[in-house]
């Protein structure tokens, strides 16, 4: 690590090398059950200026029911990512309507693989390491949780990457009025449009300004400035801020534009919505209406590597000789603090939440930002060894567990066991593997398949005039054969008499001899 040109090389090597297979792997997964009513609510939103601009005539009153109230801001990007990327598509033996939603998949890597880049700026800004900073992002691209949630999550990869750039940003714009006593108005519309862009994608980007506030209090804090010295300098850039980003923020919601009042009923709508799946944690499937205080702490034990633990860890036993600098005191400290606070609001007004941490996962990055620069402080030498031996570990995983590297899971579950103790492929991805074996069974026409979830298997089928029956023909009198696939929460759902089971979709996570079982095939004969 002595020659940062070189370092600087290997790593915008590894940049590159890693966006291409990224692009690549996240068009090779199964369409997830959230893609489509994702995409359903930006194609009203597409009808809605139709007819704002176009005198169309499409029916979007479904926008002033709960559709209306989910952003549609990752479209706003993806449309324009994915036009070169339909050029690929169209190699694919895929439906159209599958096609639209596979080429939203690499603009949700972009995202993640943007995310990582502003990961290693506010870790260079802590350590002003930039070799460390280079390799706390290695890591980072390679934690297969993550990894595994960028090839597909249109809402929360995207709303985790923009906070981390909201971050950046802010925390930009108080370091140079520190060091420079000045702040360029462009920096103000900068952090005026990420902003306003997290709102678009989802609605609880509201929870940003918690952030914002707690960095500012510690950091008029750490440097003792003057509150009133401070708004003097700020009132006209804070009035900026304001009109530009509520202009925005109501430009990036065009279901708003004909009741601007509709932003508040989303933040109703939202903050109370009706959930009624559970999540199996720890073994108890834990009702997302009626969530337990114990249910972030248990899957961020479980999710976060043992790097970052062991990190927060060693937190409360340096943590005198990391706050001994005020630059430290006012980054970690700021960026310790909104986590501890967002995550007690979360618990204290009962937030419903479920399929493990997908709601927050714009959190976890933050978590990364702070263990790592704990052991960083702690021993550079140490920290170098310790990112390395985990990153070659994940990638062996990565390789391993392919595309379910989202289902991953840390070394402690050798203690507890996965099956029936924590959700397994939830998202759906099998859905292409499991059209993938159908295809190549050589059904007959008539030979009708019924799952859980036949519109993210029917989009991979070659034959497209298969035969399909939804789910609710399950027990009744279906002509044989015939075949069903269980899929996400239905592994454990019974079968008519005759059925045998064909096909177990199955991995194993972290070297376990443990076989995780995310769908089966059956034929009834």
């Amino acid at each position: 690590m002595n020659n940062p040109n070189l370092n600087k090389k290997f790593f915008y090597s590894f940049l590159f090398l890693y966006f291409i297979l990224g692009i690549y792997l996240s068009l090779n997964v199964g369409i997830t059950h959230d893609e489509s009513h994702n995409f359903y609510v930006w194609e009203l939103n597409k009808k809605k200026l139709v007819n704002l601009f176009l005198n169309g005539n499409f029916d979007v009153s479904s926008l002033d029911t709960y559709h209306g109230y989910y952003g549609v801001g990752f479209y706003l990007i993806s449309t324009i990512i994915e036009l070169p990327i339909n050029i690929i598509l169209d190699n694919f033996e895929v439906l159209e309507t599958s096609k639209a939603l596979l080429s939203k998949h690499p603009t949700v890597f972009i995202f993640f693989f943007i995310s990582g880049l502003y990961l290693n700026k506010i870790i260079y800004l802590i350590t002003q390491n930039k070799e460390y900073s280079y390799l706390s992002s290695v890591f980072y691209f390679s934690y297969p949780y993550l990894l595994g949630h960028s090839f597909f999550n249109v809402k929360d990869i995207p709303f985790m990457s923009v906070w981390l750039i909201c971050t950046f940003y802010f925390i930009d714009i108080l370091i140079n009025y520190l060091k420079k006593k000045r702040v360029k108005e462009t920096k103000i519309i900068l952090l005026s449009l990420v902003t306003a862009y997290l709102f678009s994608i989802r609605i609880s980007g509201i929870l940003i300004f918690i952030e914002y506030l707690i960095f500012l209090i510690i950091f008029l804090s750490s440097f003792k400035i003057d509150f009133k010295i401070f708004i003097k300098f700020f009132y006209k850039k804070i009035v900026l801020f304001s009109l530009l980003f509520l202009l925005l923020l109501y430009l990036f919601h065009p279901n708003y534009w004909n009741d601007p009042f509709k932003f508040f009923y989303a933040i109703e709508f939202m903050s109370k919505h009706v959930q009624s799946v559970c999540t199996t944690t720890l073994g108890e499937c834990m009702k997302a209406q009626n969530l337990p205080s114990s249910y972030i702490p248990i899957w961020l034990f479980f999710k976060l590597p043992l790097l970052i633990i062991f990190g927060l860890f060693l937190f409360p036993i340096y943590e005198k000789k990391i706050f001994s600098q005020k630059n430290n005191l006012f980054l970690i400290g700021s960026l310790l603090s909104s986590v501890l606070i967002i995550i007690f609001f979360l618990i204290l007004f009962n937030v419903n939440l479920y399929d493990e941490l997908r709601q927050i996962l714009f959190i976890l990055p933050l978590i990364f930002i702070i263990s790592l620069s704990t052991i960083y402080f702690y021993s550079r030498k140490i920290s170098y060894m310790l990112l390395i031996f985990f990153s070659l570990y994940f990638l062996f995983q990565n390789i391993k567990i392919y595309p379910y590297n989202y289902i991953w899971l840390n070394n402690f579950t050798h203690l507890t066991k996965i099956n029936g103790v924590f959700e397994l492929d939830y998202w759906g991805v099998s859905t292409k593997k499991i059209s993938n074996f159908l295809n190549k069974r050589n059904l007959e026409r008539e030979n009708c398949i019924i799952s859980n979830r036949n519109e993210g298997i029917e989009v991979f089928t070659i034959d497209k005039n298969r035969c399909f029956k939804s789910f609710d023909n399950l027990h009744k009198n279906n002509e044989r054969p015939f075949y069903i696939a269980l899929l996400e929460r239905g592994l454990k759902k019974g079968v008519p008499n005759g059925c045998e089971n064909i096909h177990n979709e199955k991995i194993n996570i972290n070297f376990s001899n443990e076989e995780l079982i995310l769908a089966k095939i059956y034929v009834c004969n």
